[in-house]
């Protein structure tokens, strides 16, 4: 099991870019201040992913408030559907037959299991408007 992440924050570069940074220990926090960094991180609830980390900083508002920051938190979570969404190539029985083929699985894109989604909703949408 990887290493659970417990500082959590953003860092503002030289350039003006802010980038999301979590941390698994207080060494990295301060390799970001050594590369002349604006580091801005608190120490959070373990947590694993980086989604979990900017929810976490959502939870005890880290942001105080300011909209900004809160825009740039909510951007860095993630959707965690455990779902996996696959296109199934099913061959007919008379090839699996003769050449032995099997059911094929091909990931789907973000992109296009959000589109999949997003067509069944509006289809489920309709059917529960007509009842």
């Amino acid at each position: 099991m990887k290493d659970a992440i417990i500082y959590a924050g953003y860092s503002r570069l030289a350039d003006g870019t802010m980038k999301f940074r979590t941390a698994t220990s207080e060494v990295r926090v301060n390799q970001l201040v050594a590369f002349g960094e604006e580091v801005h991180m608190i120490l959070i609830k373990d947590v694993y992913t980086k989604s979990a980390a900017a929810k976490e900083l959502l939870r005890i508002n880290h942001a105080n408030g300011a909209k900004e920051l809160e825009a740039f938190y909510v951007a860095q979570v993630r959707d965690e559907n455990s779902f996996r969404v696959v296109k199934l190539k099913v061959p007919s029985v008379a090839m699996q037959q003769l050449t032995g083929a099997k059911i094929e699985e091909e990931p789907l894109t973000a992109k296009e299991a959000r589109k999949i989604r997003a067509e069944f909703n509006r289809k489920v949408k309709a059917a529960y408007e007509a009842n």
